[in-house]
Formats: structure tokens, C-alpha cells, sequence
């Protein structure tokens, strides 16, 4: 009894050393083990880190919606308010007049960098953001046509319309005799302006910016509710694409003559395919990586009946025959799993590496363990004599 207790001690205690010594004899099929461990924890390593880019691409994607000829600047608010859209960029364009029969192009719109990149110069009290939703009869001009007219900020000047005669015809009015009574007719509709805004650019086309809340200012004798040549916004949310194209009908159907809609998912589709393939083929990959990973180690082991049954006609206790089997090949899936965290951290940042691969890598480096356990057991049930009687 105490012969073989002894001998169970020594045999645990020259355990790591015989590990050690094993898989150096054995280097071939070292580092094959090594390396399938290496090759799978790598593989999905890196289809989770296609998944997880492929994910942060899909959240960012930025889909344009524009509408072209005759969105409603009502229509217009509601999409804004839908929650769908965000980022709304509006323009309408008229040919005016200025002064005695001078055209200038007046346009309504919310963001001066739609059409000017160059800075604004403000009046005292103003900004970007107050200019452009100001519900009243206020513009921004650029600077070469200001220093044309002499007019500084604060100043006040009448536009309007450049056909406005004719509107004024139609309601029954009587026709100008002369210039002066046509001029004189001009400018009683003509809406004064203040001028709260400079653009500092070059460019010499004569075009005056107004916010576009202030178009009913401008629009009175015209009894007409803004339509916008040209309406853009951008889709929140690509998973938004479908509900937001059945609302768009469902708000546009009442319209008179329903404005043009385009919002292109072609290439936002193919994306999100690719996506979808891969959030497909991983749990597969994993699966598969789980029983690759254990089977190599199990079929080393059931290879092994002679070596288990050599250790223990020495005096090896069976717990620590079966401890042999289970450290070396768990040694050797930990040293692969560690080499294929060590690459990919090196090839694409260590904070890159997906949050679910220690986990992964945890539960291969368990399922390897427990397989190779119960193959050990399996063996070590059967008498040595028997082992060593049967074919490997």
C-alpha cells in the first residue's frame, strides 16, 4: 500500500516534466495540435471582426433621401418630424427684382452652406441657426453684390417677384399707364428686406438667401404655399428604409401633383447581405471550430492506449495517467489559442479583437479538455494487459 502510494506521488511529481518531454519527442504531432488551435480561434477571430465591422458599417450607412419638383413646405415639417429623416436641406428659387428693373435670383431655403462653402458675417444678434428659421423678412447677400449696391448690414431694401405685374393683373387691377405707375405698383407689393446677413465670397451671381419660414412674407399677394424645387435629407437609419418609403407614399398620396421621390438601397443592400452572411456563418464557424478543435486532441489520445497502459504497469495512478493526457493537450490548445490572440492583436490592434473571443476562446480550450478527458477515461476503464493487446 505504501509502495504504491509512493509511487503515485513520484509519478505526479515528475508529471510536467514527462508532459514536457512527450510533446518534444513527439514534435510533428505537437505542433500539428498547436497549430489547428492557432488556425481555428483565428478564423473565428476574424469572421467575428467581418461581422462587427460589417455591423458598424450597416449603423453608419447614410442613405440620401431628395424629392425634386413640388414638396410642400408643410409636407415638408412632417417629414421632419416623422423621426426618419434628419439633416433637411430645402431650396426654391425665383427670378426677382431689385431696385428699377434689376434681376436678382431669390432664393428660399435653411442652410447657407447648400449654396455658399464661404463664411457669413452677421449682424449683431444674429447667427447661423436664428437667420434660418426666422419667421420674417430677412436675407443674406453676397458680398460683391452688397459692395455693388452700397448696402451694409442692417439695411432695408424691396424685392419681389419678377412677374409680379401679371399677378397683379389677374386680380382685376388696371394696367399701368406708364413706367413710373408700373414702378410705382412694383413696389407697393415688394416685400422690404433687411439685410442680417453677408456672404464673403467672390462669385458675382447676384442671388439673395432668405430663410425659408420667411416665404410667406414674401409670397403674400400670391396667396401660394412654398413648394421647394429640390428637398434632402438623410435616412436615419437603414432598417428604416421600407416603413419610411410606405410612410412617404402614404403622406404624398393626398398631394396634388406628388413630387418626385428618390432614395437609392442598391448599394446599402448589397451591404447589408454581406452583413447578414456573415452573422449567418458564424455561429456554423463556431460550432464546427468546437468539434475540429476537440477531435484531433481525442483522436491523439485514443492513439495513446499503449503509452497509458506502459504508465501504468509502472505504478501510475489512473487520475494521473488521465492528468497527463488532459495538460499536454490542454497545454497545446492553450498555447495555439494564444498565438492566434497574439496575431490578430498585432495585424489589426489589439482593441479590435472582438469582445466574444476570450470567450470563445475559453470554451474551446474547455470543450478540448472535457473531450479529451473522456477519452482518457474511456481507455483507462479497460486493464493495461488489454490495451496492450489492442490495435492502435
Amino acid at each position: 500500500m505504501n509502495a504504491s502510494r509512493r509511487s503515485g506521488s513520484l509519478a505526479r511529481g515528475l508529471l510536467p516534466r514527462y508532459v514536457f518531454r512527450h510533446a518534444r519527442r513527439a514534435a510533428a504531432g505537437t505542433v500539428l495540435a498547436i497549430l489547428l488551435a492557432a488556425l481555428l480561434t483565428g478564423t473565428v477571430g476574424e469572421l467575428m471582426l467581418l461581422r462587427t465591422r460589417y455591423a458598424d458599417l450597416v449603423s453608419s450607412l447614410e442613405l440620401d433621401v431628395r424629392f425634386f419638383g413640388g414638396l410642400s413646405y408643410s409636407k415638408a415639417k412632417a417629414l421632419e418630424k416623422s423621426g426618419f429623416v434628419r439633416d433637411p436641406v430645402y431650396l426654391k428659387a425665383y427670378e426677382a427684382m431689385f431696385g428699377i428693373y434689376t434681376p436678382i435670383t431669390l432664393v428660399f431655403t435653411n442652410r447657407t452652406d447648400s449654396l455658399y462653402a464661404e463664411p457669413v458675417t452677421w449682424l449683431e444678434g444674429w447667427d447661423e441657426e436664428s437667420a434660418m428659421s426666422a419667421a420674417g423678412k430677412y436675407c443674406l447677400l453676397p458680398a460683391p453684390f452688397m459692395a455693388g449696391e452700397g448696402l451694409e448690414l442692417g439695411d432695408e431694401f424691396r424685392i419681389n417677384e419678377r412677374d409680379v405685374l401679371s399677378h397683379v393683373m389677374e386680380e382685376g387691377q388696371p394696367v399701368p399707364k406708364n413706367k413710373e405707375e408700373e414702378l410705382a405698383l412694383r413696389d407697393a407689393r415688394r416685400p422690404k428686406y433687411t439685410v442680417i446677413g453677408r456672404i464673403e465670397t467672390e462669385d458675382t451671381q447676384w442671388i439673395a438667401v432668405a430663410p425659408a419660414s420667411s416665404f410667406p412674407y414674401y409670397a403674400a399677394f400670391l396667396g401660394a404655399e412654398l413648394y421647394f424645387d429640390s428637398a434632402a435629407y438623410k435616412l436615419r437609419s437603414y432598417h428604416d428604409a421600407e416603413a419610411f418609403r410606405a410612410y412617404v407614399k402614404e403622406l404624398l398620396l393626398t398631394a396634388r401633383e406628388p413630387p418626385e421621390f428618390r432614395m437609392d438601397t442598391a448599394d446599402a443592400d448589397r451591404l447589408y447581405r454581406s452583413y447578414r452572411l456573415t452573422d449567418t456563418l458564424l455561429p456554423v464557424s463556431v460550432a464546427a471550430a468546437l468539434v475540429l478543435g476537440t477531435l484531433l486532441p481525442v483522436l491523439a489520445v485514443l492513439q495513446s492506449r499503449q503509452e497509458a497502459a506502459v504508465l501504468r504497469a509502472l505504478g501510475w495512478p489512473k487520475l494521473t495517467v488521465l492528468g497527463r493526457f488532459a495538460l499536454e493537450q490542454g497545454l497545446l490548445c492553450l498555447l495555439g489559442i494564444a498565438a492566434a490572440l497574439a496575431v490578430l492583436g498585432a495585424v489589426n490592434g489589439p482593441a479590435a479583437i472582438p469582445s466574444a473571443l476570450p470567450g470563445y476562446a475559453a470554451i474551446h480550450l474547455a470543450v478540448c479538455i472535457s473531450g479529451v478527458t473522456a477519452a482518457s477515461a474511456a481507455i483507462l476503464a479497460k486493464s493495461p494487459m488489454a490495451l496492450l493487446q489492442a490495435k492502435e
